[in-house]
């Protein structure tokens, strides 16, 4: 499939101790067409008290108008800046699996971004060069996801089936994330009581490292699982808004990554 060339910024700069600063200006540069071959991953360490963790935001809209169903990004909020889910004075959007996650790598400065499950993590204006880099790489592995909500509302059954062409061996993982979420956020020019969080992580379905999976060449392997719709006194998904993130890792990184929304027409 080949990616269409899009003008992307290129001049995002630190310049606040704790809270990475984006400074958004009119430099561009333009990005050659590349022909994708897998589906990256970029997990973006954010917060909502985070006045420039929104620029960050705008980068990955554009990223996902440039690559389309080849990116999939996941918002994770965590750190000094992040609001916990719990938290019954406002909507918060941090989860404690988020924040193990943001431990491993170490993230202290926000927004920060992890492409492929590579360390170190990145600052927004390196994004997109790590992502043009790997997702041009050939990839051996096929993952096809497929997630319905139960007759009650109150369940997602999803179904993962991998295949691949060599023998692999690695860990699944499997998350859920919802788009549209109506909640606070600090932006360099205040606070925006009503912005829409997109992409936003919340929960594994099958533990933060996921299940030990090994591939054998030309076989496919289908896992199942099925997870609870959290719907509690400060923290409600809606099912409309759901998506299953699945993604393959070894010690090399993310081999692949899948996306699907949640079907509730059942």
């Amino acid at each position: 499939m080949k990616i269409k060339s899009l003008y992307i910024a290129a001049s995002l700069s630190l310049i606040l101790s704790g809270c990475s600063g984006i400074a958004e200006d009119d430099r561009y540069i333009e990005v050659e067409a590349t022909k994708a071959e897998r589906t990256v991953l970029l997990e973006d360490f954010t917060g909502q008290n985070c006045v420039n963790c929104p620029a960050a935001h705008r980068t990955i809209e554009a990223l996902e108008e440039q690559y389309g169903s080849h990116l999939i990004a996941v918002s994770i909020h965590a750190g000094h800046f992040g609001i916990p889910a719990t938290n019954k004075r406002y909507t918060g959007l941090m989860q404690e699996e988020g924040q193990a996650y943001n431990d491993r790598y170490g993230i202290e400065d926000y927004p920060k971004g992890v492409v492929d499950g590579k360390t170190p993590s990145l600052n927004a204006d390196q994004w997109a060069s790590a992502i043009y880099d790997d997702i041009s790489q050939a990839t051996p592995l096929s993952i096809d996801v497929d997630a319905n909500l139960d007759a009650a509302g109150n369940k997602i059954n999803i179904s993962c089936s991998l295949k691949s062409s060599e023998q692999l061996e690695g860990n699944l993982v499997l998350w859920v994330i919802e788009s549209s979420i109506i909640a606070r956020q600090e932006d360099a020019n205040g606070r925006v009581p009503d912005y829409v969080h997109n992409n936003v992580f919340r929960a594994c379905v099958n533990g933060l490292d996921g299940v030990k999976i090994k591939l054998l060449a030309d076989n496919a392997q289908t896992e199942t699982y099925t997870i609870d719709v959290k719907d509690t006194d400060t923290e409600k998904w809606n099912p409309q808004n759901l998506a299953i993130v699945a993604f393959f890792s070894n010690a090399s990184g993310v081999v692949q990554a899948a996306k699907t929304n949640v079907n509730t027409n059942n």
